[in-house]
């Protein structure tokens, strides 16, 4: 099912000259380790899987290679975003090569729109002109925005970065997505505000999200009633490449101390529920990876916020329209 492109993997050990290699496997590519090291296992390199964490191009463990004696790295499953590295690193997207058209059929009738912007994760983003061809036979225009400062493609859509889909919002009536997984369509629609399609090629199913969240913004709101209820504030900042938002997150401290909230920042590299629950934290600050608070929330003993959440439970701004968090250049540091 997917493109693990063996020769350009070939290609860059023999270019680099690499003896050992450092691999970075997300966890839905695991299973098909044995494909992914055929290349290094004929070229006769080392590998050194590296078995932590591999949420996306934001999660770069290039220094920890390096500290183990790699010469490169290769990193699968996600489209390079552009950071520095101090390897040599290929990005293998595995890109999925089933096409969407089947999903697509079966949406049909959802299709009510007459002009539609189309978005994907990477996996898919190589079939967005063959959808493109396929609804405008069926009466359907498409447009396809370009790619923002942390992706590489026209129409890519990331957890923390839907640019693509906002700057044609204001030109469509809606969205078809293309992809798996639930929280990428969640996040354009409601970022657009208008409806999105999301096509599954893998599962051959689609499935419809309304700019009206009502159940979403209920949860949310539960979540920001019992965060206000607290004395004691965590503000948890990523050590990760891509997600290390400090300078969001030092404005965020001083906020919640200047309204008289105990507020301590805590940098992590993973965050587990297991670490957050020996502090005692009443409530939990986000200012990492955007999709552990709304995904991984009930994993976690304490109400956990998204830096746009903390202004709403200030009274600073209303929940709705509600704002999904992005990774903004400003906000690193």
């Amino acid at each position: 099912m997917y493109d693990f492109e063996e020769a350009k993997v070939k290609e860059f050990l023999k270019r680099t000259g690499a003896k050992r290699a450092a691999l970075q496997v997300p966890a839905g590519l695991a299973p098909h380790l044995p494909e992914i090291m055929r290349p290094f296992d004929q070229l006769g390199v080392e590998v050194v899987i590296m078995a932590g964490s591999c949420y996306g191009a934001c999660d770069l463990a290039d220094e920890a290679a390096k500290k183990l004696g790699s010469d490169v790295l290769v990193h699968y499953g996600h489209a390079d975003m552009g950071l520095e590295s101090v390897l040599p690193t290929l990005f293998v997207e595995a890109r999925i090569e089933k096409s969407p058209i089947e999903s697509l059929e079966l949406a049909l009738p959802e299709l009510r729109f007459k002009r539609v912007g189309l978005v994907a994760t990477v996996q898919h983003v190589g079939h967005l002109e063959e959808a493109a061809n396929f609804l405008e036979l069926h009466g359907i225009q498409t447009l396809v925005g370009g790619p923002s400062t942390r992706t590489r493609y026209p129409g890519q859509v990331l957890g923390c970065d839907v640019g693509c889909a906002k700057t044609v919002a204001p030109m469509v009536e809606g969205f078809i997505y293309i992809g798996t997984g639930e929280f990428h369509p969640l996040g354009v629609a409601l970022v657009t505000g208008k409806k999105v399609v999301a096509v599954n090629p893998v599962s051959v199913s689609f499935k419809i999200f309304m700019p009206q969240q009502d159940e979403f913004i209920k949860e949310r709101k539960a979540m920001v009633a019992r965060a206000a209820l607290g004395k004691t504030f965590g503000v948890i900042v990523s050590t990760k490449k891509g997600q290390s938002r400090f300078n969001l997150a030092s404005k965020i401290v001083d906020l919640l101390r200047r309204e008289g909230k105990r507020t301590y920042l805590l940098a992590v590299d993973d965050i587990s529920p297991e670490v957050m629950k020996n502090f005692g934290f009443d409530a939990l600050v986000l200012v990492a990876c955007p999709r552990i608070p709304v995904d991984d929330a009930e994993r976690f003993e304490s109400p956990v916020l998204t830096p746009f959440e903390v202004l709403v439970m200030l009274g600073k701004l209303p929940i709705e329209p509600y704002r999904m968090d992005e990774i903004n250049k400003e906000d690193m540091g």
